[in-house]
């Protein structure tokens, strides 16, 4: 039985790559490289972001395929489960990654680290609940195919009713397993169910209060306050006192920061990245617009003309998105040929230096 996880994580990007390919993680080099080569995917990840000039903001995302325990599945046959599954996600392409699967725990789960900037063309990577939904449902396909145990909501992997809490995000997990445990009011996981969704789109902070409205919560942020309330509407109108909290209460109840400065970060990020979107787009209209201005002749010559027009300056756009990708992907190969030449001339260099270390040892005392 496999599973699929969206991760949260605040390391870097560096950071969480180490992490996956520590030497003592992994067996038999089960790591591979999408549109990267695994032994520079660092350097690849950085120069990528670096040539779009998109090195703020999220920088990575994080999955995790693991399976269960008893599951009867080789950590080769799971490597290229994970392989298969990276080189057919649409969202992906474009994308480097990198797909590395360890043995270190009881169950073998495989990490994919998906760098933010599409290499082609510099677009940040949209991934969407309907993108995740489609990956689930092809490892499930995949565990089909090769007889293996298919999750069933509600279900353990023997087939008996489950009995605790589950949830394929991390976030979400936390939550229900608080309010499952007591220690917390159902209220209370619901307005940070709310605010962790709404935060992933709002772009200010007028946004945020408008979306948390539309779902039944008034939130409460004034500058010459320390802390932001959110009140349940619905249960302030039933008269109902258990109705409101403050958001460092829910940061002590979920380890997490509900804080101003984090949702004005997430603002911030999510603002730059629908300018550059309505920017890409206007850049593209106003191409348009340039391609079919014409001369006015009549209606027939008119048509005619922008037709023709239009023909043209689509060969022409054509010709130079094609130049532009040879040239991008010959920027690319030169990159990452000087990192790959880099990284040899450094390993040299260390083994003349151990070489030479060893030779010498000094007398011995």
């Amino acid at each position: 039985m496999a599973v699929i996880k969206a991760v949260s994580s605040k390391a870097g990007i560096g950071q969480v790559l180490d992490y996956v390919t520590k030497g003592e993680k992994t067996e038999e080099k089960l790591v591979s490289g999408l549109h990267c080569e695994p032994e520079t995917v660092k350097d690849e990840m950085q120069a990528t972001k670096e040539l779009w000039g998109k090195t703020g903001g999220r920088t990575y995302k994080h999955f995790v395929q693991s399976y269960h325990a008893d599951e009867q599945i080789t950590p080769e046959q799971a490597h290229r489960n994970a392989v298969e599954l990276a080189e057919y996600t649409q969202a992906w392409q474009g994308f480097e990654v990198l797909i590395v699967t360890h043995k270190d725990r009881k169950h073998i789960h495989t990490h994919f680290i998906v760098n933010s900037v599409n290499y082609e063309d510099g677009h940040k990577l949209q991934w969407s609940s309907t993108d995740l939904r489609d990956l689930k449902e092809r490892c499930n396909t995949q565990s089909r195919e090769q007889g293996l145990h298919v999750p069933e909501k509600g279900k353990t992997f023997e087939g008996a009713e489950r009995e605790e809490t589950v949830a394929w995000k991390k976030d979400t997990y936390q939550l229900l397993k608080q309010a499952e445990q007591g220690k917390v009011k159902s209220y209370v996981q619901e307005i940070a169910l709310a605010v962790l969704d709404c935060k992933e789109t709002a772009t200010s902070r007028e946004k945020f209060i408008e979306q948390m409205a539309d779902r039944g919560y008034r939130v409460d942020w004034q500058d010459n306050h320390k802390y932001i309330t959110f009140t349940d509407l619905a249960r302030e109108q039933a008269g109902e006192k258990a109705c409101k909290i403050r958001d460092n209460k829910l940061s002590k109840y979920y380890n997490m920061d509900f804080g101003k400065g984090e949702l004005q970060r997430e603002f911030e990020v999510n603002s730059r990245s629908k300018e550059n979107t309505e920017r890409a787009k206007e850049q593209l209209r106003q191409s348009a617009h340039r391609g079919t201005e014409m001369p006015d002749r009549g209606a027939a010559g008119a048509n005619i003309g922008t037709f023709l027009n239009k023909l043209n300056a689509d060969e022409r756009a054509s010709e130079e998105k094609r130049d532009h990708k040879i040239a991008e992907r010959a920027d690319r190969e030169a990159v990452r040929e000087r990192q790959r030449a880099e990284a040899e001339r450094a390993v040299r260099e260390r083994k003349a230096r151990s070489h030479s270390k060893s030779r010498y040892r000094g007398p011995e005392l």
